[in-house]
């Protein structure tokens, strides 16, 4: 008996010790990040894009042509080779979603949280999108396909989104295989967030493409901080991808709030947004079709609102305070046109307290507040 005790008493300090060294091992900079050997006199650093820092590989491993697809490290062994010519370094493959089933229920799953997350702003479109995962070679044949360029060398996903004759909208949406959940729901709410602009924006709405994708890597941001997965939020940040519009959305969202952000979107009169964030505010109110101009054919009805004067929100901080009333956004002392039912009226935010707002109708010259009931 005594015998065991000190056997296993023996082992566990053996376990320890090798514990602690591997644990050394994964963090001396002189062990290849690849294949775990230490390095020679030189080391060849790689951006390791799962967790956006650059490791140390050898010579060896620096020359191997076989990358993995998610971290962008040589892979030399215990990899897995994907059909479609993709491979998966062993840390990589554990979290990679191969299941075709398991990505659409991701997908689902998403799909309704951004249902749930942005239902008081936007409609996204849901029962008019066909949603596959693909492999890289099917990818590749649809952004060489006429019409699609290659923006990013790092393609995962893609929204293809036509008008049919009867008016309704219809949307293919690809997402590439093989992607860890967190990323494959990201990636599915920057898509869908495509197929909105393609029915929400007018076809003479001139937004450039960078601007485009910075607000489609902005929904897919406040989703995945939604979800709480903030080491996909950090590289939503990271990726050059919209050239630095995903700071600036960020920002403009969190400043003036998501409705500021989507009536920009229709109706501003900068292409992207710019360092002065106040621009954000500046719009051009849409102008009835001319009467021998047919307008465009859409599944959207207009945005119902109340039929009083009905405070929905406050947004933003300090000067960039904003109170959301029936369908527009005011600042402190702003006059401008509201919808009330079937009619307009002009009224002049006079101040914007913590749960309610003073105004005044045009035309009277009677103080109102209107307070913001919490749900």
């Amino acid at each position: 008996m005594k015998l065991d005790v000190a056997i296993k008493f023996w082992l566990s300090i053996l376990v320890s010790v090798l514990s602690a060294t591997a644990s050394r091992c994964l963090a001396d900079p002189n062990v290849c990040a690849s294949c775990g050997h230490y390095i020679g006199e030189t080391v060849y650093l790689i951006m390791d894009r799962v967790e956006g820092e650059k490791k140390g590989v050898c010579e060896t491993c620096a020359y191997l042509k076989r990358r993995c697809s998610l971290c962008g490290l040589p892979v030399k062994e215990n990899y897995t080779a994907l059909l479609d010519g993709r491979y998966l370094c062993a840390r990589d493959t554990k979290t990679a979603v191969q299941d075709v089933e398991e990505a659409k229920r991701i997908w689902a799953d998403a799909s309704r949280e951004m249902d749930r997350l942005f239902s008081r702003f936007m409609t996204l479109p849901t029962t008019n999108i066909v949603f596959a995962v693909v492999d890289q070679v099917h990818m590749d044949q649809i952004l060489q396909s006429p019409g699609f360029e290659r923006q990013c060398p790092f393609i995962l996903g893609c929204t293809r989104s036509r008008l049919l004759g009867d008016g309704r909208w219809k949307h293919l949406i690809d997402v590439l295989s093989a992607l860890p959940k967190a990323e494959l729901s990201a990636i599915s709410a920057h898509e869908r967030a495509h197929a909105w602009l393609a029915e929400n924006i007018a076809p003479t709405r001139e937004l450039e493409r960078d601007t485009m994708e910075g607000f489609c890597e902005l929904v897919a941001y406040r989703l995945m901080e939604n979800l709480g997965e903030k080491n996909e939020m950090s590289s939503i940040k990271r990726n050059a991808y919209s050239r630095g519009q995903i700071d600036l959305f960020v920002e403009a969202e969190a400043s003036y709030g998501m409705y500021v952000v989507l009536q920009w979107l229709k109706y501003g009169v900068d292409g992207r947004l710019l360092d002065d964030l106040d621009r954000i505010r500046k719009i051009a109110e849409p102008r009835p079709a001319a009467a021998e101009i047919q307008p465009l054919p859409t599944t959207i009805a207009p945005t119902p609102v109340p039929d009083t004067l009905t405070l929905i929100g406050i947004s933003g901080t300090g000067s960039r305070r904003l109170a959301l009333i029936n369908d527009r956004a005011f600042g402190a002392d702003e006059s401008g046109k509201v919808r009330v039912g079937k009619t307009n009226v002009v009224i002049r935010c006079l101040e914007i307290r913590d749960r309610s707002v003073v105004i005044e109708v045009d035309g009277s010259h009677e103080k109102q507040e209107l307070s913001f009931k919490l749900k």
